[in-house]
């Protein structure tokens, strides 16, 4: 599909977000156009599970009384699995290999939980700063641990590239006479 083409409305909901990021990244000041097409996308997405965290934090914490860690905790998990299915779906629209992102995510969820949400929140909040206030001075500072995790390691844009070049790619078996090796060794064919 091209960018500048608007989807379809029996389009995939992942062709509409990336038409809508692109459409948001074609609008940013010349200044800001480093900042990527997914990281709006991420930023989208991030702020929906943003608000799912804040609900169940005060909801739980604020009033049914569980302690700030423990509600921290449910909050971040449940915000994590959205913020993690979303953008394989529909900001990094990643395929292949669940298992190996699912763990990946896993390690970038759990330090992420341990450095930013529950050590530094927790730290803002015994200073004296609200709960809630804490929580969302943290969360600035781990949407953009998350974003780098997420671009760089959990949905790499070299697997996203090799994923798509060999899905484009006809099978090639005896059947059809070609080598498979000797296509692989063509620079053209690669």
């Amino acid at each position: 599909m091209l960018w500048s083409q608007e989807p379809t409305a029996s389009g995939k909901a992942s062709e509409r977000f990336s038409w809508l990021t692109s459409r948001l990244h074609e609008a940013l000041p010349g200044f800001l156009k480093w900042f990527p097409a997914t990281g709006i996308g991420f930023a989208m997405i991030g702020l929906t599970g943003f608000l799912i965290d804040i609900g169940f934090l005060t909801l739980l914490h604020g009033a049914i009384h569980v302690p700030y860690a423990i509600a921290v905790t449910l909050g971040y998990a449940a915000s994590s699995v959205a913020n993690f299915v979303l953008n394989r779906w529909l900001n990094f629209q990643m395929h292949g290999n669940i298992a190996k992102q699912t763990g990946r995510q896993l390690v970038v969820a759990i330090s992420n939980y341990v450095i930013w949400i529950l050590g530094f929140s927790t730290v803002i909040e015994l200073l004296g700063v609200q709960y809630q206030v804490a929580r969302i001075i943290s969360a600035c500072v781990e949407g953009i641990y998350l974003y780098v995790m997420m671009r760089l390691w959990v949905f790499p844009r070299h697997e996203q590239l090799e994923l798509v070049s060999s899905e484009s790619r006809p099978a090639l078996g005896a059947d059809a006479g070609i080598d498979d090796d000797a296509v692989a060794d063509d620079p053209i064919a690669s």
